[in-house]
């Protein structure tokens, strides 16, 4: 079974599937580049949200951060300025089915009877209480304590928030501490707290991409990455075959 033209190609994409359509207000999924977690979040939303609606509406947003040399300010009007942040959005919409193409009018800012898919930047959704809709907060291991803070405390009514992160991909070095970083804090107080009522956390391992992503993922994650992220990733590990 799939969503949206893409279908789980292991045991842990199902069990991020089976997760990110239950009753459960947050969904954790963690993992190495390519392994699919942004690929997942977004069909299944597509399919909730325009091919069987069970949300009025489906948010795409991640920190508008730049990797390397600050490029300075971008030219154009928001939409613009945005367009380089949901890239993996676009991206992944090329993988999909052939109605992929179809739901660019559900995006077209004009047409505001049939729009359900937003690009909200991170800012614009503090201080909202977001009700029947599903949010993807993707590369979500960038934020500080009080940024997702903020984020967490918007679930309304039916609402799924699903936190997209990957520990060896930390843009801001203060954020590599688990003192300072937001996902870290958030998850790990979740499982200390028991509150598996309200969260699952799935971590993907398998990269779907070319073999050498995988190779650069182990050095980095051996490296670079502190072994309490890596341990709290683990606790997202699915132990075996899942009945679907």
């Amino acid at each position: 079974m799939g969503f949206f033209g893409i279908n789980a190609k292991n045991e842990e994409q199902k069990a991020a599937m089976q997760a990110l359509i239950n009753k459960k207000p947050f969904t954790f999924l963690t993992g190495p580049a390519g392994s699919g977690k942004t690929l997942v979040a977004q069909a299944v939303g597509l399919e909730r949200t325009i091919d069987r609606p069970k949300y009025r509406k489906m948010i795409y947003t991640r920190l508008q951060t730049q990797v390397g040399m600050d490029i300075g300010a971008l030219p154009g009007d928001l939409n613009e300025k945005t367009y380089p942040f949901i890239a993996p959005f676009m991206d992944n919409l090329e993988v999909m089915s052939e109605k992929a193409n179809e739901i660019k009018r559900f995006l077209t800012e004009g047409d505001e009877d049939r729009r359900k898919v937003f690009f909200d930047s991170i800012q614009t959704i503090r201080g909202r209480s977001l009700n029947f809709t599903y949010v993807m907060f993707d590369e979500i291991q960038n934020v500080d304590i009080h940024t997702i803070s903020a984020l967490a405390t918007r679930p309304g009514m039916d609402a799924k928030f699903v936190f997209l992160g990957n520990f060896s991909q930390i843009d801001n070095p203060r954020l590599r501490s688990t003192q300072n970083n937001g996902l870290y804090k958030l998850l790990n107080g979740l499982y200390e707290k028991g509150a598996h009522q309200y969260f699952d956390h799935i971590n993907l391992r398998e990269t779907q991409r070319h073999p050498v992503v995988e190779v650069v993922e182990d050095i980095l994650r051996n490296n670079e990455m502190p072994k309490e992220f890596a341990e709290l990733e683990a606790r997202g590990n699915i132990a075996g075959p899942l009945e679907w």
